[in-house]
């Protein structure tokens, strides 16, 4: 039975055949380009979260807010479906995800403070090397059944997400009302994004060993920072919940 990738971007590789050398993609390669995305996304993440504490002004005003997430949104599926793109459109995504984050992250700052922010990156990144730690020695592997449950599962958070927004934005549920359902989402989202960097390293695992173009370390940092912005963010939540049960 041949074996056939559900990884989007080894279907593509092997139409065109593997690359070698200087021309494909290396571990060396996606690290250093995961490393300098995160830079960015930091740096504009740590510039607009200090305008905000300390001067109370939002960096780029409101509408960055609306018109940051939409392009950085665009920016990640241009990248995914324009490689030779993704090293422009993986930096749009980094300075723009970074500004709001950098707002999002100033405002939990401000409500909840004791470091919250810092307690949230810290869980981050412990997680990312607990699963990074996991998928490396072997004791933990990704299968396409693995996937396919993980898209199931982010599916239905996603829509769960969407009434529970509108039930509280038409009034039908209040916040309290809610809150033992938003917890368990949290909980659920935190699993499910902590399971998608397994997903995240076996992409590029399989990607490296495939013999992908070079362009494609891009696309899998992209990939790589995506899942990360979205832990940082489900744990902010998580903590902030559990604070707000004291």
């Amino acid at each position: 039975m041949r074996f056939r990738s559900m990884n989007p971007v080894i279907r593509h590789q092997s139409k065109m055949g593997a690359y070698e050398g200087e021309h494909a993609a290396t571990y060396s390669g996606v690290i250093s380009k995961s490393a300098f995305l995160l830079a960015i996304t930091f740096m504009f993440g740590g510039l607009s979260m200090w305008r905000l504490m300390e001067h109370g002004v939002i960096t780029g005003g409101i509408a960055v807010l609306i018109i940051a997430p939409i392009v950085a949104f665009i920016s990640v599926i241009v990248a995914m479906y324009k490689p030779h793109l993704a090293s422009y459109f993986s930096i749009v995504y980094a300075i723009c995800q970074g500004t709001v984050l950098g707002v999002i992250s100033g405002m939990y700052e401000l409500v909840f403070q004791d470091q919250i922010v810092l307690t949230a990156l810290v869980a981050t990144f412990s997680v990312f090397a607990g699963m990074l730690f996991l998928f490396s020695t072997g004791l933990f592997r990704v299968s396409d059944m693995l996937r396919k449950v993980l898209f199931t599962a982010l599916l239905g958070i996603i829509i769960t997400s969407l009434f529970l927004m509108i039930f509280r934005l038409t009034g039908v549920f209040t916040f309290e009302q809610m809150e033992g359902l938003i917890f368990a989402i949290v909980i659920i989202s935190v699993i499910v994004a902590s399971l998608f960097l397994m997903v995240d390293f076996d992409r590029i695992q399989q990607s490296v060993q495939a013999g992908v173009e070079k362009h494609y370390e891009w696309v899998l940092s992209l990939g790589l920072l995506v899942t990360l912005v979205w832990l940082y963010i489900e744990l902010l939540r998580l903590i902030a919940l559990l604070r707000n049960r004291r």
